[in-house]
């Protein structure tokens, strides 16, 4: 089969997954990504608080690897020094206090942070970031990306789009071809937002776990970032709302989201209700609430594919399996 060159939109850990599969198939690739670095949910902020420099894992929190495909980069990855097990007290917590143990199964965190394993996975790939892709020309077989700049980028022999469904259909409304059943599929899906909490503290906070998932509240998760390997700095602690409190406050003010969080974990834990330094973050894309249930799909073509976590469900490793179907597929087309 002849060497093609292929465009993939998106670098999260779909567009890694893809671009590996279509190398190993022999073929060339190019990722453009509209973020500043890598990481998506999988990201992770470093700021300077009054305390010094602080970091946090405000997106995914950790990530469970089942399958024999996605275990083996969590391994990979490991051994490169960019992937350890959270080995701490995490737990379940009902709207009555009850406490009870997290399944055990190994939940993997990124080193130094979680966008470290985005990074591993993307390792000797050719990356633009700060590259937002707004819509496709030309045609399969010389497709052409348009980027919000102005610049263009290509030909290329196929595309792989691994962005959220809402994104993707607005790209490809953009582009001239017959797009109507991914477009359908993504307008079928539906991703919630989470509005997320980064605290600073000005001394050691114990309410008994190091992570917990809350019920009954505007709480979904509470998680000490210093519980996690490779982490130092100052007492740093996240809040994820659920969704359904992140959709009806979506376009609350951050002050807002901090001080309504910040309040019902102190409410129920004893959270101090004066952090150091604090921020609020709009996750407007976090969970997967409703996939088509297909790991990608193909236009007409074949030339342009669609992939993430979207299509199967909310894990990490979702995304994953996603990707590398979406890239062998586009590897044999």
């Amino acid at each position: 089969m002849a060497k093609r060159r292929i465009a993939i939109i998106g670098a999260g850990l779909a567009g890694a997954a893809c671009a590996r599969a279509l190398k190993a198939a022999g073929h060339t690739c190019q990722l453009f990504d509209k973020a500043r670095g890598p990481g998506g949910r999988l990201s992770t902020r470093r700021v300077d608080t009054p305390l010094g420099e602080a970091g946090f894992d405000h997106g995914a929190q950790f990530i469970t690897a089942r399958g024999e495909g996605f275990s083996a980069l969590m391994q990979e990855a490991r051994d490169a020094g960019a992937a350890a097990i959270w080995d701490a007290r995490l737990v379940s917590i009902d709207r009555r206090g009850n406490l009870e143990p997290l399944r055990k199964e190994d939940r993997w965190i990124g080193v130094p942070g979680m966008n470290a394993l985005v990074k591993h996975a993307l390792g000797g790939f050719d990356v633009q970031f700060g590259a937002r892709v707004v819509r496709l020309a030309g045609g399969p077989g010389a497709w052409m990306l348009v980027l919000e700049d102005g610049r263009r980028e290509g030909p290329f022999d196929a595309v792989a789009i691994t962005i959220p469904p809402e994104q993707l259909v607005d790209l490809l409304a953009r582009t001239d071809g017959d797009f109507s059943s991914q477009i359908a599929q993504g307008n079928a899906a539906q991703i919630g937002p989470c509005q997320a909490v980064m605290t600073v503290l000005d001394a050691p906070f114990d309410p008994g776990f190091d992570g917990a998932k809350l019920y009954g509240g505007a709480l979904a998760w509470m998680a000490r970032m210093g519980s996690r390997p490779g982490r130092t700095g100052p007492e740093v602690w996240i809040l994820h709302a659920t969704t359904g409190w992140s959709r009806a406050n979506l376009e609350a003010s951050p002050d807002a989201v901090v001080r309504n969080l910040v309040e019902e974990a102190h409410v129920r834990f004893g959270f101090p209700a004066r952090p150091v330094w604090s921020a609020a973050h709009r996750w407007r894309y976090a969970l997967s609430e409703k996939a088509p249930g297909t790991p990608f799909a193909l236009d007409e073509t074949g030339t342009v594919g669609c992939a993430g976590d979207w299509r199967l469900g909310g894990r990490a490793e979702l995304a994953w399996d996603s990707g590398a179907a979406l890239g062998e597929a586009l590897a044999k087309s």
